[in-house]
């Protein structure tokens, strides 16, 4: 079976999910300002993908540099700033340890065989700070559902946390502290897409990132963590 990869062009504008898929980084990269000042500091995007995040943390203030396995996305990256392919099998020895003052993974950790050897890596690259996203298992879309069906499922994901289990996995097996959680956006069964066919985009996006969100914070769209390295 061949598995469809990050699509390399997206319509934030149009498309909500698309919307989403920078408004966590943004989301993540705010969420890390508030603990660490970001004049000078360096960041590694990690699975930098088309490299949004690259341009977001440059515009706060970071030396940021992408890095990802696929070469196209290293390509696309490289219109806002350094990106380099991964070397998949030790990126500790490519980056060295202790080389960036933080390392950001925004849905990525899911695609991995092992997530624990990679977050131990993310630890090991980072001087203090791993900020992490990965899709929550606790999102309310399938509330009414009566039967498991992969239908809208990413047949990359090889695997998925909620809030409990990814605290669990950088606690207690990589070395990490959990410093804040962070949230994105909440999607409400029925709710979400009567308000987008109803009242457009905006509204829809308005109330998944405003009052659906602040009722179901951890029912949210991403597990969203900032974590300390021990």
């Amino acid at each position: 079976m061949e598995v469809r990869h990050l699509p390399y062009a997206v319509d934030p504008a149009s498309n909500r999910q698309d919307f989403y898929e920078n408004y966590w980084k943004k989301v993540g990269l705010e969420l890390l300002c508030a603990h660490l000042k970001p004049e000078g500091k360096t960041l590694l995007d990690y699975g930098c993908g088309r490299g949004e995040a690259l341009q977001l943390a440059g515009q706060l203030g970071f030396v940021a540099t992408g890095t990802d396995a696929d070469p196209e996305c290293v390509k696309l990256a490289e219109r806002y700033g350094t990106a380099k392919l991964l070397d998949l099998e030790d990126p500790v020895r490519q980056f060295g340890r202790k080389s960036f003052d933080a390392v950001c993974c925004f849905h990525v950790l899911e695609h991995v065989e092992n997530p624990k050897t990679v977050l131990s890596q993310l630890g090991a690259i980072s001087r203090e700070f791993v900020l992490l996203a990965v899709p929550n298992l606790r999102q309310l879309h399938g509330l009414f559902r009566r039967s498991v069906s992969l239908s809208g499922f990413n047949e990359g994901h090889l695997q998925s946390w909620d809030h409990w289990h990814l605290l669990n996995l950088a606690e207690r097996h990589c070395g990490l502290k959990l410093v804040q959680w962070g949230f994105d956006n909440t999607k409400l069964p029925f709710l979400s897409n009567l308000s987008y066919k109803l009242l457009g985009n905006g509204v829809a996006k308005r109330l998944e990132t405003g009052v659906f969100l602040k009722l179901f914070p951890f029912h949210c769209q991403s597990v969203m963590g900032l974590f300390k390295v021990r």
